[in-house]
C-alpha cells in the first residue's frame, strides 16, 4: 500500500548529514533524499520503454521536491508504479493544504539536474548508491510487464 511521501521525509540530521540520510532504509533512501537516483537508475535500465524523468518542484518556502519517472500515463518511484495522476494527487494531499509548487519534465542528464537542483548525486553518497538503486529497481516488474495492469 502507497504511504504518504511525507512519511519518508529526512530529519534534519539526515538533510545535514549525508551518511544517515544513506544508512535508512531502501523505502525511505530512495523516496526522499536520493529520489533522483532511483529515477535516474530506471531510465538507465529501461532506455527504451518510453518513460522520461520529471521533477516535482515547490514554491520557494515550502518543501515537497520529488523525482519519478513516467511515460505520460503511469509513474515510477520508490514505492513502486502508480498512474501519474495518482502521483501527483496523492503528493499534493500530502503536502495540503496550502503547499506550492509545479512539475516540469527534467530534459538533461543526471548530473547536471543535481547540480542545478542542489539534489545529490551518486557520487555525493558513500561507495555503492548507484549499485543499490540499480538492486532496489531489480524487485519491481519491468514496464513492459505493466500492460493491462491496473495503477492508481
Amino acid at each position: 500500500m502507497r504511504q504518504p511521501i511525507t512519511t519518508f521525509a529526512r530529519t534534519r540530521e539526515q538533510f545535514d548529514d549525508i551518511r544517515l540520510s544513506y544508512d535508512r532504509p531502501d523505502l525511505a533512501f530512495f523516496s526522499a533524499g536520493a529520489c533522483q537516483i532511483l529515477a535516474f537508475a530506471f531510465l538507465d535500465t529501461y532506455p527504451h520503454a518510453g518513460f522520461r524523468p520529471r521533477f516535482i518542484y515547490p514554491t520557494a518556502g515550502f518543501d515537497g521536491s520529488h523525482v519519478y519517472v513516467t511515460d505520460g500515463a503511469t509513474a515510477f518511484d520508490a514505492q513502486g508504479y502508480i498512474s501519474e495522476a495518482g502521483l501527483l494527487r496523492r503528493h499534493h494531499a500530502a503536502y495540503a493544504p496550502y503547499w506550492q509548487g509545479g512539475v516540469i519534465d527534467i530534459t538533461v542528464p543526471m548530473y547536471e539536474f543535481c547540480t542545478e537542483n542542489d539534489h545529490a548525486g551518486p557520487w555525493d553518497f558513500p561507495p555503492g548508491a548507484w549499485e543499490r538503486a540499480l538492486a532496489y529497481l531489480a524487485q519491481f516488474p519491468e514496464p513492459s510487464a505493466l500492460a493491462g495492469a491496473s495503477r492508481n
